[in-house]
């Protein structure tokens, strides 16, 4: 061997060897996977990319024996593969700004919409006519996180974006994000049409005077546990995260406000509106330092 080729050799052999990527069908097989992986100081995948994957896994069409393409079907393993999503959400806090960094408006839409199926908001209820103040606290606070990503989402979209330079055309990949870019644009429509309510919604959200819940890895594994149950622990005042109401109200007047703004470029008499929701902002934040 020569000098050249041992020095390589032992450069392989002293390099350290990178563990295998766990795959998303593992945590289907091995129910404490999920909360094992998350622990880890660098997991791979990342759990933006997990919620990604049990989602995509979870939507995909089935074909039936006429060869015909259904919707995915409503079976255990889809509904596991919808809640592992959730609790790696959880996880993260439902924190709007990691989850918009890195999912796309299709998959963050179908998460935030499990959420508030496994919250127990009833499909096709228009959010608006909902009484905040009487919902358990998670169900409220699922309102409110669909809600704020809603209106954020809609001024994120009147941004401008940057094209990205195109690679060499490559025919599956372009379909794809031909896809993805007709979902968005879908979604969007609906999220602008819904933009009013939404942001009564919010509006109305700084009237409570309570703190709410969020659902946590815990809660949703209750909720999957006994899914009939209405007054049990995952329903009661003390599950899951506390989010203070100082803290909503400071996230919903941002939000808020970022919507008016963005709404000003029309109408400079809702640039007050604005002025007014970051100065509360403001407040809010100085509020909770000093507390």
């Amino acid at each position: 061997m020569s000098a050249e080729a041992a020095d390589r050799e032992a450069a392989t052999s002293s390099r350290p060897c990178t563990p295998p990527q766990t795959c998303w069908f593992e945590f289907l097989l091995e129910e404490s996977l999920l909360e094992k992986h998350l622990r880890k100081p660098c997991p791979d995948p990342a759990p933006v990319q997990l919620i990604v994957q049990f989602l995509e896994q979870a939507s995909k069409p089935s074909v039936n024996e006429q060869n015909q393409v259904q919707p995915p079907p409503d079976n255990k393993r889809n509904r596991i593969l919808k809640l592992l999503a959730l609790k790696v959400a959880a996880h993260l806090k439902w924190d709007l700004d990691i989850l918009e960094k890195s999912l796309s408006v299709p998959v963050l839409n179908m998460l935030l919409n499990e959420l508030l199926c496994i919250s127990k908001v009833p499909a096709g209820t228009k959010h608006v006519d909902m009484d905040l103040a009487t919902l358990p606290p998670t169900t409220a606070m699922a309102v409110l996180l669909y809600n704020r990503w809603a209106i954020r989402t809609i001024v994120q979209s009147s941004f401008p974006v940057k094209q990205a330079k195109p690679g060499p055309p490559q025919l599956s990949v372009m379909n794809q994000m031909q896809q993805e870019k007709e979902l968005t644009e879908n979604i969007l429509k609906v999220l602008k049409e819904q933009a009013a309510d939404s942001i009564l919604v919010l509006e109305a959200a700084l009237k409570l005077n309570k703190d709410l819940y969020v659902h946590t890895m815990r809660t949703l594994d209750l909720l999957a546990m006994e899914p009939g149950m209405v007054n049990g622990e995952t329903e009661s005042s003390t599950a899951g995260l506390k989010v203070k109401t100082e803290e909503m109200q400071c996230q919903v007047c941002y939000d808020l406000g970022a919507a008016y703004f963005q709404q000003g470029s029309t109408n400079s008499a809702v640039y007050e509106n604005a002025r007014e929701k970051f100065c509360r902002t403001k407040e809010l934040i100085a509020e909770m330092r000093s507390g």
